[in-house]
């Protein structure tokens, strides 16, 4: 049985593939920028290293050292686990150990393992040939594939934990903190990577054989994880669900009445499904990742960086929530539109609760850059104020085109279900709009009308929400309701 020749067949032969062209243009594109941005590092990175301060093999390992980390901890997040396709062989008779043999082949052919190569091959060639012979480069190569390959099996086994407990997403996020933390101490990282770079290019044999004896460990580890519970993305035992169901307590907000009723409904299915809940987690996380990073530079950052990370984390949570506003409920919204329901009210009630999500990221930001003092407070809730007002009927009006059928149960990452080309535009208007606005006014006035050309509008959509949502944003969904309905039943995912 050819399994790869099975894993092309569903690729080409998938309504999806035929589908939201915009959206696989623009992630195509993206791939293709950090292509050429890596091959154009690379033709100049022995120019680069020689402009610089030290010897140009020692400045390579030093920047090797800090990209091993980020790119493990990049893996562990964006890294696909491909677990839903192979599904269906459980019910043939294939023999286990060729399905979990092949999902590990499979683990190597991504994007990660590909682009260093732009640059390592490069180096090795205008550097380390001419002063070290073919020998030296060639086990540097080699050394370089055995790390990346370790990085990959680690990330897959890691992966494929956080799927079970989603806790241990603090693993790459308290791996990145530590390096960080360390090299802030006074730690000679710089020293400990040159002193790694000359026993590789020694070629060590503790070192050649520590790491293919990491990697069989790993691949071993990963193996019998997936053995033990192969359904690792999809079953778990009928008891530990219960117990988790039991332990969530129903969200009721009865003083609000029906809206009350829809919110509650709305919290339960972002707590209780896969793929709301690892966004609900992340927002932490998220937050307090770049709270750290800015904690700890030794530069500090420009006003206008200072107020895209501000707009970033005060908005996270809305915009990944909002922009699957509808899709959420795609594999039963037939049912919503068959029944007698305030549509009004559903939609009010996510408004709230695109609103409560920012005032939620906002507290703890707020707390934070009043105490670093590197911007200004009124600036902040300028942009909380914006962000309720405008960035909620943006991110609400372009949600009524998204018509993208969506699985909660599948992981977040690297999953473009219910992704169209537009949110990648709602992206960029969601960031660059209030510190558009703000720079704008504040080059031809000065910050204050800054601050006040960012609120003004936010407040006045805050007060005429009422009014956008019934006149706009439900008006602008019936127009669409049935060429969305179309989209929601597609089973094609």
């Amino acid at each position: 049985m050819n399994l790869y020749s099975h894993l092309w067949k569903s690729f080409i032969r998938n309504e999806r593939w035929r589908r939201n062209l915009l959206s696989k243009i623009l992630f195509g594109i993206l791939i293709l920028y950090f292509i050429v941005l890596f091959l154009v590092l690379g033709l100049n990175i022995g120019r680069i290293l020689r402009q610089m301060e030290g010897d140009p093999v020692e400045r390579f390992n030093t920047f090797l050292l800090w990209y091993l980390p980020a790119d493990l901890f990049l893996r562990c997040l964006f890294q696909p686990l491909p677990t839903i396709e192979i599904l269906p062989y459980l019910r043939l008779p294939v023999r286990r150990s060729k399905i979990v043999n092949y999902l590990l082949r499979r683990s190597l052919m991504n994007l990660f393992n590909l682009i260093p190569w732009f640059v390592i091959i490069p180096f090795s060639v205008q550097i380390l040939l001419p002063q070290s012979g073919a020998g030296i480069a060639l086990i540097y190569i080699l050394a370089i594939a055995l790390l990346l390959i370790l990085n990959n099996f680690l990330a897959v086994f890691i992966g494929f934990q956080i799927q079970k407990r989603p806790i241990l997403y603090l693993i790459p996020f308290g791996l990145q903190a530590f390096i960080i933390s360390v090299n802030n101490w006074g730690f000679p990282i710089s020293r400990l990577a040159v002193t790694f770079g000359k026993y590789i290019l020694a070629g060590n044999p503790v070192l050649f054989m520590t790491l293919p004896l990491a990697i069989i460990g790993i691949i071993y580890a990963t193996s019998r994880l997936l053995s033990r519970n192969f359904y690792v993305d999809e079953i778990k035992s009928a008891n530990k669900r219960k117990t988790y169901f039991s332990s969530v307590r129903e969200f009721q907000f009865k003083r609000f009445g029906e809206i009350g009723r829809y919110l509650s409904l709305e919290i339960s299915l972002l707590i209780r499904n896969k793929r709301p809940r690892q966004i609900m987690v992340m927002i932490p996380i998220f937050i307090l990742y770049f709270m750290f990073i800015i904690s700890n530079s030794k530069h500090p950052y420009g006003p206008f960086f200072n107020l895209i990370i501000v707009t970033m984390l005060i908005g996270f949570g809305a915009i990944n929530y909002g922009q699957f506003i509808f899709s959420w409920e795609s594999s039963y919204f037939d049912s919503i539109m068959a029944r007698k329901n305030n549509f009004i009210n559903y939609v009010k009630a996510k408004f709230y609760l695109l609103s409560a999500l920012s005032i939620l990221s906002f507290i703890p930001i707020f707390i934070f850059f009043l105490n670093t003092q590197s911007i200004d407070p009124y600036l902040i809730c300028s942009v909380l104020i914006f962000a309720i007002g405008v960035n909620s009927f943006i991110i609400m009006l372009f949600s009524t085109f998204n018509d993208g059928r969506m699985d909660l149960s599948r992981s977040r990452f690297f999953n473009y279900q219910g992704i169209k080309g537009n949110q990648y535009l709602l992206t960029f208007i969601f960031l660059l709009l209030p510190a558009g606005i703000f720079s704008l006014f504040k080059y031809y006035f000065n910050p204050v009308i800054g601050e006040l050309a960012i609120a003004i509008p936010g407040l006045v959509f805050i007060i005429l929400s009422d009014w956008w949502l019934k006149r706009i944003i439900v008006p602008q969904f019936q127009r669409r309701k049935y060429k969305n309905l179309d989209g929601y039943r597609n089973l094609s995912l």
